[in-house]
């Protein structure tokens, strides 16, 4: 169960999820090629820049899908709150 392994400290899904669609795909193959192609034409300190810009991009990503996901499941949370609340309110109005 997944409560479980959250209780256990053993869920990690920024670790374990696979993106595997072809638009992701596609878009690692393009930047794998492009620092491909950057680490031939740039000096070694450029192209340690390239390197350096490219980690920091990787943490903000990070970050804002982080960010997405917080805001994402707080409304669901709202939603489901709101839907229990209505059930609730029209249980009383049939007694």
């Amino acid at each position: 169960m997944i409560l479980e392994e959250i209780f256990n400290g053993n869920f990690y899904p920024a670790e374990t999820l696979i993106t595997d669609t072809p638009i992701y795909n596609q878009a690692v193959k393009v930047c794998t090629d492009l620092m491909d192609t950057l680490s031939k034409r740039l000096s070694k300190e450029d192209y340690e820049l390239v390197e350096e810009l490219q980690s920091q991009m990787v943490i903000a990503q990070c970050e804002q899908s982080e960010c997405y996901f917080k805001y994402g499941f707080a409304v669901g949370q709202t939603i489901h709150q709101e839907a229990c609340d209505l059930i609730q309110l029209q249980s009383r109005k049939k007694k």
